[in-house]
Formats: C-alpha cells, structure tokens, sequence
C-alpha cells in the first residue's frame, strides 16, 4: 500500500485559501487539490492526514473535510498528536509512530506533503511545499515520482 501523509494548511490551504479571519474561514484551493487528485490517480496511494487540524477533530470530521475539499482517495485516518501538552516530538515522529503501528497493512511506499520540514529521518519522503502556493503540480511530479521509484526498489530486492 502506498501512503501520502498529508498537511493541510500550507499544502491544500495556502496563502489566498488562508482566509483573513486567521484561518476561520480557510478552505482548500481546488489547484491544490486537483494536484493531490492527481498523485492519488497516478499512484493508488491512500491519505493519513498530519495536520494540526486533526487534534480537535471529531471522528469522521476529517474525512468529511477532504470529501468537501473534492479529495479523492482512500482516507486511513490521522497521525498520533505526540506534540501537545504532555507530549514531545516531530511531525516526522507522529508519522513514524503511526506507521510502526500499522506495519500490517503492508506499507511498501510513503510521500509526506508539508510546509515544514521537522521530520527527523524521515526527510527524503518530504516533499516540502510553500504556504503561499500550497501544492503545485510540480510538487506533485515529485511526489508521485517517491512512491513510483520506492516500488521499483523494492521490486529488484
């Protein structure tokens, strides 16, 4: 199974999606979007999303977000919160942790789509995006260029 770790602000939400209530009214901008359509088209790969919106979500909220958004995909679920109060850690550890604990799902390729780069060794996943763009479909060429390129490395073992 391939997997795309997903921010939202930064990656779907960007500059002008923003809003100017300070987030209040942020939205996904349909170009990111289509461009995350486009990995999921080309690759298979199923959504775990990373966003900070995920900490007070309700269950089902965040799918019901990505539906709303027009995203197509599989969605798996969220990433551990092990950076709020009581906690420690990266990005790239929340999505270490969620992957140590789903090995059985048979995770044979990843791409992590952020705006930040805390993401300890999982660095050469990370296909870091600007928050004023958001994803582009540049941003996308690589990404699917990861999870293609990790499945032929793995094909010649």
């Amino acid at each position: 199974m391939k997997i795309v770790f997903l921010d939202f602000d930064g990656v779907l939400v960007n500059g002008p999606s923003f809003g100017s209530d300070g987030g209040e009214d942020a939205t996904a901008d349909p170009r990111c979007v289509h461009a995350l359509n486009h990995i999921i088209e080309a690759t298979g790969a199923a959504i775990v999303v990373t966003s900070a919106w995920r900490i007070d979500a309700e269950p089902g909220e965040m799918r019901q977000t990505l539906d709303g958004w027009g995203v197509r995909g599989r969605y798996l679920g969220c990433t551990p919160d092990q950076c709020g109060p009581g906690h420690w850690g990266s990005r790239g550890s929340e999505i270490q942790k969620w992957m140590d604990e789903h090995r059985s799902i048979g995770i044979e390729a990843f791409v992590i789509l952020d705006d930040i780069d805390d993401m300890d060794g999982l660095a050469d996943k990370l296909v870091q995006t600007q928050f004023d763009a958001g994803l582009t479909m540049a941003d996308a060429s690589r990404a699917i260029a990861i999870l293609l390129e990790e499945k032929k490395a793995n094909s010649k073992k």
